[in-house]
């Protein structure tokens, strides 16, 4: 029988509302016991003395490039990313090339994932078939062959027919449709609409751009009953019209990516294209707007929305392809607002783990008796660099590259296998 104790560790559990100096006992992958004190000689011992014990994160929203554009990312790094950041189980998006439209490029995907044997790799199915937005994807078979949740991230889904059957198809299957909410005629430029985009001359996505979708696909969740998730939410109208549909009783949640919580458009004169992402980086006023919404639960959870591109691809801000990656920087960027006295720690760990767990219905983002042997263990202090040295990403595309951190994952546990160590 395989043994591990967690010991000394300070744990933080919102599943449980268990925070405190515990131990944990893993037998076999699963969690056995959580106690004050635990004994067992026969165990492999991790000491987390002065570490954060929590369940292991999860991640919504993730790009592998894997298949089409390994170049910039593939399954294997992408994953390598992933559990240094802390992050036991990610839901990779479907834009790749082929897309994941079909049961066999989907087995692919789970198959590769499970031969690497790090985190674990979900799959998210187009909603439309190609990403075309105009003909539904074989919802049925992509859930069998092992898909989690649907969409089109990287395009929205324009038709709001299209995406109204979609919504009754999920309602029916108990599954999520997750949407990039931006209406193309709108967003069609590089940069956020504003000052910024007037003083330096590039083509703007107004705010607006996502707000009439983000209305739309609310409206459409409320009438059918289907499960809905806007992706990368971004303007402080977004948040009001969330809330608002959240009190009629309207099935919707909502992401926001880190990089929208710790930059606004501004960071476009120091990053240049690195700082470039759709949505784009908004206002401060939508800055706040987006944390207050993380303290009343209008917003749901944390996704990285980690997006790697090639060096070679980050030249002209309005050339650029829109991205950042951030599964290694998550953690860090989220430990920013706990410091500042924002989130403590447990939101921190609610909003990393089990909040986006419950979200896909997935059995994870907790350390209750009998549940997977999921555990991330950071340090909430240290400081690291994100350099060519620590990096673990194919690519470096990111406004924090080259700058001191503060918040990083010393141990990562999947199942109770150790997957990562700093």
């Amino acid at each position: 029988m395989l043994k591990l104790i967690v010991k000394n560790g300070y744990l933080v559990d919102p599943s449980q509302n268990l925070e405190g100096n515990y131990d944990i006992l893993v037998e076999n992958g699963v969690i056995k016991k959580i106690d004050k004190n635990i004994f067992a000689p026969e165990a492999q011992v991790i000491d987390a003395k002065g570490l954060v014990v929590s369940p292991g994160f999860v991640d919504p929203h993730v790009h592998l490039r894997d298949p089409g554009q390994t170049h910039k990312e593939d399954i294997e790094s992408g994953s390598k990313c992933a559990v240094a950041g802390g992050f036991t189980t990610i839901v990779c998006m479907p834009n790749t090339s082929p897309p994941l439209d079909n049961p066999s490029t989907v087995h692919y995907v789970l198959k590769k994932s499970k031969d690497i044997g790090l985190c674990r790799v979900l799959p998210a199915g187009t909603i439309t078939k190609g990403r075309k937005g105009e003909e539904l994807s074989d919802f049925y078979a992509l859930k069998s062959a092992g898909c989690v949740a649907f969409t089109d991230d990287g395009s929205p889904v324009m038709s709001a027919n299209v995406m109204r059957r979609a919504l009754e198809l999920c309602s029916q299957l108990g599954t999520l449709v997750m949407n990039h909410c931006e209406d193309d005629t709108l967003a069609y430029g590089a940069v956020n609409e504003g000052k910024l985009s007037a003083l330096i001359g590039l083509s703007e996505r107004p705010p607006e751009a996502e707000e009439i979708q983000v209305a739309r696909d609310c409206i459409l969740s409320l009438r059918t009953g289907g499960s809905l998730h806007i992706q990368h939410v971004s303007t402080e109208l977004s948040v009001e019209i969330i809330r608002y549909f959240k009190e009629k009783g309207a099935p919707v949640s909502a992401e926001v990516n880190p990089h929208h919580l710790l930059f606004t458009e501004e960071e476009l004169l120091r990053s240049g294209a690195n700082a470039k992402v759709n949505p784009p980086l908004r206002t401060e006023k939508d800055r706040k707007a987006l944390i207050s919404a993380l303290l009343d639960g209008t917003i749901d959870c944390f996704a990285t929305d980690h997006a790697p591109h090639a060096p070679f691809e980050k030249g002209l801000i309005e050339l650029s392809p829109p991205g950042m990656i951030g599964l290694q920087t998550a953690l860090s960027c989220a430990l920013e607002l706990y410091r500042e006295g924002v989130l403590n720690l447990r939101k921190v760990v609610e909003l990393m783990s089990t909040n986006p767990a419950r979200l896909l219905k997935l059995p994870f983002g907790t350390l209750k008796e009998n549940s997977p042997a999921d555990i991330t263990i950071f340090d909430p202090n240290k400081e690291w660099v994100l350099n060519e040295e620590t990096n673990l990403s194919k690519s470096k595309n990111t406004p924090l590259w080259g700058k001191t951190l503060k918040g990083k994952v010393i141990y990562t546990i999947k199942e109770g296998k150790l997957v990562y160590k700093d």
